[in-house]
């Protein structure tokens, strides 16, 4: 048996989360669904006969008659109109109405038909959405720190007055430009990797400090933290930059590290000074000991002898420690003038054009011997030293070839220069006869030291070239084997190979 139509009507409304009414046309309560305690707190029977003009809010009650109720009765139709109603708790909760004009189908009579929705948390969180957004712009604006909002793919979306004042812009000269226009080369690969890390999800944030390009074409410094706003996949869909100026304290900081540089160089070059004096009152009292006590003992002799031919004998004989001494002594002096800086004058000196310098002042020698030469070294690089010094010591290293070739192959020369950190190496190989480090390898740059008995030499050659190299602030190394030739590699501190 069918259920009457009154029955199926309280039915569908008690399960509505609507709430469901019928009103006379001026608005008072003839029908109120049973579910009405749920939406606003009042059982049907508390609002039949009752107008809701009573329980609308004050400050709507003139809209909802201007904006809702005259036009349904003036034919317009599916108003919807969102208001304040009081609820039965003292609250006022904001509901969104279908509101229709309905006639009966036998009388003929006029009802108003409204169908509400309780949207209080819709509301709620709508304005409170809308309170955030105004206070991230307020906060955006007028940061004293400058942001900058850009989009996945980098390109600036907004920036505040603070950004664009520290590169000189006006905010709107870098809306629509991508981050690396902006940005130096020389942090910008850092800067990328970790945006791909953020992309891939691996981090949500990320710190560096970093170089922009201000309008006046100069580079500043910034330290940029890198935040991501992810959409509800958890997708990225904007990048918020937070960038300090710390261009002064980075200007300061890099002239306190090339201060320290060179305090460090010069703490090392008095090291190296004081350790070269040390050596040198070695070598004075080793070297001058023994002809001073020679010349005494023959003086004694002298004293003492009447015949003519020992005289004779012994004058020759002070003739040759006399000569001797004379040697050693203009040696000594050589080196306290290359140990003392006063004419030492450096600057960018092409390794190229010194070497080739250096070969022309060889070059009968070096075509008698068919010497190769291979001089991997192009005009750009250069080392910070005085021309006379770097003429000085290749010339030596040339002579040293020259002097220590294997007669059995023919001499071959190579010439490299490369750079690690701020030094500067040249280096210098031969095949010659090399010479054995495992037995002269701790007296190799001594005075008056030789290592080939077959061979003429003073041994003043690779001495002078290590007081050379550590009286300019650089140092001096070997590497070779009997038979094999020798490599000299000639460091030179404060350098650039390619300027």
């Amino acid at each position: 048996m069918p259920l009457p139509d009154s029955e199926i009507l309280q039915l569908l409304t008690s399960i509505s989360r609507e709430l469901v009414c019928l009103h006379e046309t001026d608005g008072t309560y003839i029908y109120v669904s049973p579910n009405s305690d749920t939406v606003i707190g009042y059982q049907p029977e508390e609002l039949l006969g009752k107008n809701p003009y009573d329980f609308f809010h004050p400050d709507d009650r003139r809209l909802i008659f201007e904006r809702s109720h005259q036009p349904l009765l003036h034919g317009a139709e599916n108003i919807n109109p969102t208001f304040r109603f009081l609820h039965k708790n003292g609250s006022y909760i904001w509901l969104q109405s279908d509101n229709r004009l309905t006639t009966h189908p036998t009388t003929g009579k006029q009802y108003l038909h409204t169908s509400s929705r309780d949207i209080s948390e819709k509301i709620e969180s709508d304005a409170n959405l809308a309170l955030s957004e105004r206070k991230f712009k307020t906060l955006f604006r007028d940061s004293p720190i400058g942001l900058v909002l850009s989009s996945k793919q980098g390109y600036i979306d907004d920036v505040n007055e603070a950004f664009a004042k520290f590169l000189g812009y006006e905010t709107f000269e870098l809306l629509g430009k991508h981050f690396s226009e902006i940005s130096s080369l020389g942090e910008l690969e850092e800067n990328l990797r970790y945006r791909d890390s953020v992309q891939k999800g691996m981090i949500d944030h990320y710190s560096i400090e970093k170089q922009y390009f201000h309008k006046a074409g100069h580079l500043v410094w910034a330290y940029i933290t890198v935040t991501v706003l992810r959409d509800e996949m958890g997708q990225p869909i904007y990048y918020l930059a937070q960038i300090i100026d710390i261009d002064e304290r980075k200007k300061t900081e890099n002239l306190l590290l090339e201060n320290n540089e060179h305090l460090k160089a010069t703490k090392n070059s008095l090291l190296i000074q004081n350790k070269q004096l040390q050596s040198y009152n070695q070598i004075i009292s080793h070297h001058l000991r023994a002809p001073v006590s020679n010349l005494r003992s023959l003086v004694d002799l002298l004293k003492v002898t009447d015949a003519a031919e020992e005289k004779i004998e012994l004058q020759n004989h002070l003739d040759e420690v006399t000569e001797d001494l004379e040697t050693i002594l203009s040696e000594l002096i050589t080196t306290l003038k290359i140990q003392s800086l006063e004419h030492y004058h450096p600057e960018w000196i092409s390794i190229k054009d010194t070497f080739s310098k250096v070969q022309k002042l060889m070059e009968g020698e070096l075509l008698e011997k068919k010497v190769q030469i291979d001089l991997n070294v192009t005009e750009k690089e250069k080392v910070f030293v005085s021309k006379d010094y770097l003429e000085t010591v290749l010339l030596q290293l040339l002579s040293n070839s020259l002097q220590f070739a294997d007669p059995s192959r023919v001499l071959r020369i190579v010439i490299e220069s490369f750079a690690i950190g701020t030094e500067t190496i040249i280096s210098f190989s031969d095949n010659g006869s090399g010479i054995d480090l495992s037995r002269y390898g701790d007296q190799i740059f001594q005075l008056k030291k030789t290592f080939h008995r077959h061979m003429s030499g003073k041994g003043l050659g690779l001495f002078l070239m290590k007081y050379t190299m550590e009286s300019l602030g650089g140092r001096i190394e070997v590497k070779s084997k009997p038979g094999e030739g020798a490599t000299f590699l000639l460091y030179f501190p404060f350098g650039s190979t390619n300027l």
